[in-house]
């Protein structure tokens, strides 16, 4: 009985630590996906820096 339970909670130790796992690599998935975005619309705010300098040099 008791190699019964040390074997469960030895699979839910490794089930939470998978869990855990899982989460961390999601958040730094999403962190990444943020920072891509932010690169995308810096560049873009550039470009519109850039256009509306034109204008106004015209």
């Amino acid at each position: 009985m008791k190699k019964k339970m040390k074997s469960y909670r030895k699979a839910d130790t490794e089930s939470k630590i998978a869990i855990k796992r899982y989460a961390i690599q999601y958040s730094d998935e999403s962190i990444q996906l943020y920072e891509d975005e932010q690169k995308s619309l810096q560049e873009k705010l550039k470009k519109l820096n850039k256009k509306e300098h034109d204008l106004v040099m015209k």
